[in-house]
Formats: structure tokens, sequence, C-alpha cells
């Protein structure tokens, strides 16, 4: 069977949260993880209700099982659960708008997705009907090492 995904390729698990810098300080204290920068971007975002450019901002640990943490947008997918729940788990994929659509067949629904020069492109949130959300990462676009970009953010 082809799977639209490989358990191998899960690198992070996301958490959405109302203060990016509060919640960084917050698992260093209690678990002793280090952060990459904190990074922050405009992106246009198609999402159910339409396109629109929001500022992503987010950091991952620079400790094994990645976190991501991600600043809350409200009114977005980017809502921070009441009692900070995870939020997603992360996949690296080849393409994005292949694995998205393979991922819908299987009944996720296409929740948000980046958008460049009008297609889905880099990264796309999909969701199943039981409440697991799945991020996509296109792996040669975004991320083609792991590591090397989570050391390329670590502060000097």
């Amino acid at each position: 069977m082809n799977h639209p995904l490989r358990a191998s390729d899960l690198f992070h698990t996301g958490i959405v949260v109302p203060d990016l810098e509060a919640s960084k300080n917050a698992m260093s204290e209690v678990a002793g993880y280090r952060w990459t920068e904190t990074m922050a971007g405009e992106l246009p975002v198609r999402m159910a209700d339409g396109e629109r450019v929001l500022r992503l901002e987010y950091c991952y640990s620079l400790d094994g099982p990645h976190i991501e943490l991600v600043q809350a947008i409200p009114g977005t997918p980017w809502t921070a659960s009441p009692r900070g729940a995870t939020h997603h788990l992360g996949y690296f994929c080849d393409d994005v708008p292949i694995t998205a659509k393979l991922l819908e067949e299987s009944g996720f629904l296409l929740e948000a997705c980046a958008v460049i020069d009008g297609a889905p492109s880099i990264f796309a949130y999909l969701l199943d009907p039981s409440g697991v959300r799945i991020e996509i990462v296109e792996r040669a676009r975004m991320l083609p090492d792991f590591d090397a970009y989570l050391r390329s953010h670590t502060p000097r």
C-alpha cells in the first residue's frame, strides 16, 4: 500500500501558544529546552474563508524530539487551545499539492496552505475527522537539512 505520509518523516510536534517568548522560557525552565531564534515573516495563506497575508512567528527546539512553538493568530487555524494541547504533527513531504490531495482522498480537510504564484506551496495544514491536524512541509523547498536549518537559526 502506498501511504501519503511516512512515519519516518515526522519531524516536529507543533504547539500554538498565546505568548511565544513566555512559552519558550517556561519550557526551558521545566525541561531544559534550547531554542532557535524566533523566526517571523509575512506569507500569503489560503484558508477556508479566503486568502490573506499573515505574519507567522515560530521557533523550534534544538533538542529532540523537536517541538515547534507558534504564536497564536486569533481567527485562523493558528488559535491556541485553552489548555495548550498539541496543535499539529509536522511531516516532510516531497510535493505539497500532491500529498495534500492524497490526504484529502483519505478523509482529511485542507485547512490552510501557503500560496506561491497562486498555487499551494511550502506547507499545508490538513485536519482529519477525529481532529488530528497534520502539517506537511515541502522537504526540498523549505528544509532540505533540518539540523542545518536549526543550526542556522541558533542564537549566537
